[in-house]
């Protein structure tokens, strides 16, 4: 629980994720002793497999390893099944929470890089433009004269302007996730000449666990609250291994947009679908189709 706040709960999966770790391997070792413990009648299980009980020592410890083994061996078979469960629900809150955290560092992370990259033409042009009046200050912009509000004459040092630094096509932010983009030349619908972009990546790895979402972007059809309206395929890998493979269309004389997504978990496909009206619109689930009745035999 939160101090600040008792009515807030706070998530450690990495706690829970390595102590889900150290379950499975308390696990696997209480299986490998269960599995001795299923030895032939007369033998004991050894490291590199089963040994005479004779060979032991004397008979009555042979027959009492043996007689140890068998009566252990279902108890630790269910303790085996308990713990594999506990560690399938610490690892899937762990999952869970880990994937709801890195959606929105990889959306942030996403967000700086490609604007990064689609705003480099304006940035250079206005860094030009500066360098260009800095040059024509007198001494190098060293003690360059003005006056103040009273008519004194003042003098200040004007440095010169910082170069801007070339986004490249990969960006790491300070949470430690990267985004990878490619671009397709200038977007013709910009009017600052900034880059169309056509693919990005984003990776963000934290406590063993990793989430990854790349996104496949359609041409520039309209120029919309500072930004490119493009149709885009997203595909996201949880922490789990479940996939979502989003596709978004957007009508650009309307505003209207369907989402679709394809969610692929423990083997099982589902299909949701939202929609929304207008630029502004919020978006809303469309209810899914009803089953097909049954066909009845007449008689």
């Amino acid at each position: 629980m939160a101090d600040s706040d008792p009515t807030q709960l706070v998530i450690d999966y990495e706690v829970l994720y390595n102590a889900a770790n150290k379950l499975d391997s308390l696990e696997s070792d209480v299986s490998t002793i269960s599995k001795r413990g299923q030895s032939r009648t007369g033998f004991v299980p050894g490291v590199n497999g089963n040994v005479l009980q004779e060979d032991l020592g004397p008979s009555v410890f042979g027959m009492a390893m043996v007689a140890f083994y068998n009566a252990w061996e279902d108890p630790l078979s269910n303790a085996g099944d308990q713990i594999k469960q506990l560690s399938a629900t610490f690892k899937g809150i762990a999952q869970a929470y880990f994937d709801a955290d890195a959606s929105q560092v990889g959306a942030i992370n996403a967000g700086v890089a490609l604007s990064a990259a689609r705003n480099y033409p304006a940035e250079v042009a206005d860094y030009l433009k500066a360098m260009a009046s800095w040059e024509q200050l007198p001494n190098g912009g060293v003690n360059v004269p003005y006056y103040d509000i009273n008519g004194n004459e003042q003098y200040e040092t004007i440095p010169q302007p910082t170069p801007v630094a070339y986004p490249g096509t990969s960006y790491t932010g300070p949470s430690g996730a990267t985004t990878t983009w490619t671009t397709g030349g200038p977007d013709p619908l910009d009017q600052t000449g900034g880059p169309e972009i056509t693919s990005e990546t984003t990776t963000y790895t934290d406590d063993g666990m990793t989430y990854t979402e790349t996104t496949t972007f359609g041409a520039d059809q309209a120029w919309h609250d500072d930004g490119p309206t493009q149709n885009t395929t997203t595909t996201v890998t949880h922490s789990d291994g479940s996939t979502d493979t989003i596709t978004t269309n957007y009508d650009a004389s309307t505003g209207n947009a369907t989402s679709t997504d394809v969610n692929v978990s423990n083997g099982k496909t589902t299909t949701t679908q939202d929609t929304r009206t207008g630029w502004d619109g919020d978006w809303s689930v469309v209810p899914p189709s009803p089953a097909p009745p049954t066909p009845t035999r007449g008689r």
